[in-house]
């Protein structure tokens, strides 16, 4: 009896791409030990949780390790060792990026989850945003500066790679032309050239002009650049509120009123005060002379990945036969959290300013948006590899039919189906300890000692209270967290 063939070594491909799929039970001890939340703030063990699940991130998974874990130290206040872990995960996401190659065909022969991790668009940018935050719970704004500068040049190189991306061609050229036509017949979108709509960060403009004034006492502040910062802020959170529905924060335009003032540039500060005659905004002359309390909220959690398989019918040899792969979806992602309320207190209890944050920054809604980019281009890679293990398959029980009889044709089939299975597991990594939402606060007060009550609305409803105390000039960063 003649065997039948198979690819080779497409069984050892197989078993191993069993084991592939990511970590996930880390998340619900991490966001379980979040909802215990002492008056300090959040739990010491979050940064233990990741810690002790070290073991089942396998080696290409080592940036999404130091994603997590990154984050599980700036969540807890751990900022120096945060920071660590965040620019292990940078040179690695950076390496990866520069080895990467823009010829999509070098997947068509395995999976997704065989490549080492390196995030989305997104995702990567987040490492800097929330290392800004590390870098400012220090009181070092010209590191946060640096971190949020870097973001700019991130997704402008990102988005420059993506219209060089090309088809195999050669000896693929036929499986191509036939996923093209099956996912068009089908209505299901692909576009190996999609760019991103997500080609800048509003907050993280803002937050540019924020380190800018912060840098004042040492001599480093420049209006003009903070001008620009919070101008940029302006015009890119007018493009979300298009591109995902998301609100254009109150806080942005007194601050760019007041850095538009402080540059000279009177012609556009009389523009801005037709535009938004009602604003309340202070010269900078007054706001130096005061302190000011940087509130950032972490609210909810991100969505996370989950497999979804497309099954699609194909004429092959004179048959029907059945295409199916697996893809990547979002699922859940939000926050119960409505806002903060603010009061600053004096010695003998009087409050002195009161403030609610907004929301600054929507990761939900920024990130889905950025995967169904990113779904467009990769789309058709696993339609290909669909259709080439499919043919395989057909061959292999035809070839197991006509040698080996009935016998032979269910082995084929049974064997080419448990490969197909296990080696179109979806890639449903993903960097789940981000917050839903950032929101975002400032309170400007005199020079002195405060009580600060920090009082959520929504979510778990805690207090947080702390002592503080400003001189002129001087920023503090107070944050708060809930993953509701």
């Amino acid at each position: 009896m003649r065997s039948f063939p198979l690819s080779p070594g497409i069984l050892a491909i197989s078993l191993f791409l069993v084991s592939c799929a990511p970590p996930v039970s880390q998340y619900r001890h991490y966001y379980d030990t979040l909802s215990i939340y002492p008056g300090s703030g959040p739990d010491p063990a979050l940064v233990r949780t990741i810690e002790k699940a070290k073991g089942s991130y396998p080696d290409r998974d080592r940036v999404l390790y130091w994603m997590d874990v990154g984050m599980a130290h700036d969540v807890v206040g751990q900022f120096a060792k945060s920071e660590r872990e965040f620019r292990d995960a940078e040179r690695m996401e950076r390496q990866l990026f520069t080895k990467s190659v823009t010829r999509i065909a070098l997947s068509y022969q395995t999976n997704d989850l065989v490549l080492p991790f390196r995030g989305m668009p997104f995702e990567r940018v987040m490492i800097n945003l929330v290392n800004s935050f590390n870098y400012a719970g220090q009181g070092d704004w010209n590191g946060a500066l640096v971190e949020t500068r870097k973001i700019r040049e991130k997704l402008v190189r990102y988005n420059r790679r993506y219209p060089k991306a090309t088809l195999a061609g050669g000896q693929y050229s036929r499986s191509e032309s036939i996923a093209q036509e099956l996912l068009a017949r089908h209505n299901i979108p692909s576009n190996v050239h999609q760019l991103n709509h997500y080609t800048d960060d509003a907050f993280a403009r803002f937050l540019s002009g924020v380190y800018q004034e912060a840098e004042v006492n040492t001599g480093g502040v420049d209006y003009q650049s903070a001008m620009i910062s919070y101008r940029k802020a302006l015009d890119t959170y007018r493009k979300n509120a298009i591109l995902y529905g998301t609100p254009v924060p109150k806080f942005v335009v007194p601050a760019l009123l007041r850095a538009t003032d402080a540059a000279g540039r009177t012609g556009f500060r009389s523009r801005l005060l037709r535009e938004y005659p009602s604003v309340p905004w202070v010269r900078e002359t007054t706001f130096a002379k005061e302190g000011h309390i940087i509130f950032v909220g972490y609210d909810g959690r991100i969505f996370h990945l989950v497999p979804d398989r497309i099954v699609l019918p194909l004429p092959l040899f004179g048959t029907l036969s059945m295409v199916s792969f697996n893809l990547p979806k979002p699922a859940g992602g939000g926050t119960s959290v409505s806002d903060y309320r603010i009061d600053i207190r004096n010695d003998q209890s009087q409050t002195v300013a009161s403030v609610h944050s907004e929301e600054a920054e929507n990761l939900d809604a920024i990130g889905k948006t950025n995967f169904q980019d990113h779904l467009k281009r990769i789309v058709l890679r696993e339609a290909v590899r669909a259709i080439l293990k499919t043919t395989e398959e057909v061959v292999a029980q035809r070839e197991g039919e006509r040698y080996g009889g009935i016998l032979g044709f269910l082995g084929a089939m049974i064997v080419g189906d448990v490969a197909n299975v296990a080696s179109d597991e979806a890639d449903t990594r993903s960097w789940q300890t981000l917050p839903a939402v950032f929101s975002f606060a400032e309170a400007d007060v005199a020079p002195g000692s405060y009580w600060v009550t920090v009082t959520e609305s929504g979510g778990s409803e805690h207090v947080q209270k702390r002592r503080v105390t400003l001189t002129a000039g001087q920023y503090l960063l107070i944050r708060d967290v809930d993953g509701r």
